[in-house]
């Protein structure tokens, strides 16, 4: 049984289809996105799908065009809610600002390790990219590819050199690139550039996301102001939530369909696979409730590469009430079919 279920116990019943649409004129809400992203398909599910109307909530959605700028919006009062890394919060208390951790909105790390080489094999051993002398490329420091590399260099004590391994730093978006020119051996990305490059002939030989579990990729910030004046509010948002993470794992396709409205750019075929992969590998959270161990194991890494000076403890960056008061609501829902999609914004 796992934490939710223990915390949960008792009180959750099931549902079908859940309808708490409120009776009042639906109460904006704003949501600050680090980037559109497939890593946080629950927040487009929950609005294509029309968790958050049900819930008497109007969501807006902004991007911020990174995690600092979504979580600066919600300290300067232009947003109620960030979803980026959950390390910004915990970056704002140490600083002597407000932030919460509310949710979880991806729950592995979805990095995986790509190569051109037929001869380099997919591996489960973390050791045999690091012992091997491949150039790995990665985002540059401190950012989550670079970090990772650093940090199983540290758990695993294997120091860079010609016949261990090299840690190639690229900009941002050009690992693959790296692994095509032949600068690297292997290369450190995410979906959907990791479905975009095995269309164009890379393998991944090294999965993270199955490795690193569990582990908070993605989360739902706030602040304890915010909740404390705005409890009906964060409970529907919460509630939203919470329906679109089971909804995801009932709904797969239609999951799918919603993925590919938002990135109509993108080839059909590589949102597809992507969004099956996540699910395949749990990536998405079966629950909005922020796993306290994928918490700890995000902490813990950026306190390593020096992101933040302390680890946060969950009772010090994480609010579940609300996740756990959605969950014993809807308990595990009995669908009754899928949902018609939310007409298009014009």
């Amino acid at each position: 049984m796992n934490t939710l279920h223990r915390l949960a116990l008792g009180l959750a019943m099931p549902l079908l289809i859940a309808t708490s649409a409120a009776a009042q004129p639906a109460k904006t809400v704003r949501i600050s996105q680090a980037f559109q992203s497939l890593l946080y398909l629950p927040l487009y599910v929950a609005k294509d799908a029309g968790f958050f109307d049900e819930e008497g909530v109007n969501v807006t959605i902004a991007t911020g065009g990174g995690g600092s700028q979504s979580w600066s919006a919600v300290i300067g009062g232009s947003a109620d809610y960030s979803i980026q890394d959950p390390v910004f919060p915990t970056v704002s208390r140490e600083k002597g600002g407000p932030g919460v951790v509310v949710g979880s909105i991806c729950n592995a790390e979805t990095m995986y390790a790509l190569a051109k080489n037929p001869q380099i094999a997919r591996t489960t051993e973390a050791k045999d990219l690091l012992t091997k002398g491949y150039k790995i490329a990665t985002q540059p420091q401190p950012d989550s590819g670079w970090a990772r590399m650093s940090q199983l260099s540290n758990e695993l004590k294997v120091e860079q050199g010609a016949k261990t391994f090299t840690n190639l730093q690229v900009p941002i978006g050009s690992e693959m690139a790296a692994v095509f020119a032949g600068q690297a051996d292997i290369g450190l990305s995410y979906p959907p550039v990791v479905e975009q490059a095995e269309a164009k002939g890379l393998h991944i030989v090294y999965s993270f996301t199955s490795a690193s579990r569990p582990y908070l990729f993605s989360s739902l910030n706030t602040t304890r102001d915010f909740i404390a004046k705005n409890p009906a509010a964060h409970q529907a948002v919460m509630n939203a939530f919470e329906r679109a993470s089971q909804y995801i794992y009932a709904y797969p396709e239609e999951a799918v369909k919603i993925g590919l409205r938002q990135f109509p750019d993108l080839d059909p075929k590589i949102v597809r696979k992507a969004i099956e992969r996540m699910v395949a590998d749990l990536s998405y959270p079966e629950h909005v409730y922020a796993d306290h161990a994928a918490y700890i194991a995000n902490q813990k890494q950026h306190a390593f590469v020096g992101t933040i000076k302390k680890a946060a403890t969950p009772d010090e960056g994480i609010d579940n009430g609300a996740a756990l008061a959605a969950y014993r609501k809807f308990g595990r829902i009995a669908w009754t079919g899928a949902r018609p999609l939310k007409a298009a914004a014009k």
